[in-house]
């Protein structure tokens, strides 16, 4: 096997973990909208008013019951006031730092390694694209300083592929890269809002 058909097979293998890459991307990206999806609370108003009026009637174990629900459970709110409600009797500086850490642990590292995946994709798809280029340009031009002849079609056709495979990388990492940034943001909303929600609760509970 010539050292030009070596090159061309390894420019194959760049296009296929690039293709490996976009649907890696795409695959994490949808899980990320759809955990996004189940940690948000439409009705959290709802939620709220109800463990009020259980919380006031001194009865935690049916406002716990209640954020337990399947309804409310796979929600951030629903986690947080349960552990809020679990430790009432630790004092408010305690069940805010405790709240804190189930946010994190439970919210925001579920989602870590799949915003880490998207953030590897939008790293590695330009490089992988600039090798297949460079790989496809090597191949070319040996073939131009090899002893076969090759028409300029050819040739030009070579060189166009070359050229895609940066073009398929930075179409890969671009999308990315802005889904990434979305999801933060939408993280970071998520975060503030469920706040000023779980402060009213924190409120009742003191209050008790």
């Amino acid at each position: 096997m010539t050292v030009t058909k070596i090159i061309d097979h390894f420019g194959s293998v760049v296009y296929g973990a690039l293709a490996f890459l976009a649907v890696w991307g795409t695959y994490n990206s949808i899980l990320l909208y759809r955990g996004l999806g189940k940690k948000s609370l439409p009705d959290a108003a709802t939620l709220i008013d109800q463990v009020r009026e259980l919380c006031k009637a001194k009865k935690f174990d049916a406002a716990l019951t209640l954020c337990q629900s399947p309804s409310y459970w796979h929600s951030a709110l629903g986690q947080l006031i349960a552990v809020a409600i679990k430790n009432r009797d630790k004092g408010l500086s305690k069940i805010r730092q405790m709240v804190v850490s189930e946010f994190h642990s439970e919210v925001v590292a579920s989602m870590d390694n799949r915003l880490a995946s998207v953030s590897t994709v939008v790293r590695m798809g330009p490089l992988l694209g600039l090798l297949g280029t460079v790989a496809s340009m090597i191949a070319a031009f040996n073939r131009i300083g090899g002893s076969e002849k090759v028409a300029p079609q050819a040739l030009a056709q070579d060189i166009s592929l070359a050229l895609w495979a940066t073009g398929a990388g930075l179409l890969i990492a671009n999308p990315m890269m802005l889904i990434g940034n979305d999801v933060h943001a939408r993280l970071r909303r998520l975060r503030d809002r469920t706040e000023r929600q779980l402060q009213e609760v924190l409120e009742i509970l003191d209050a008790k």
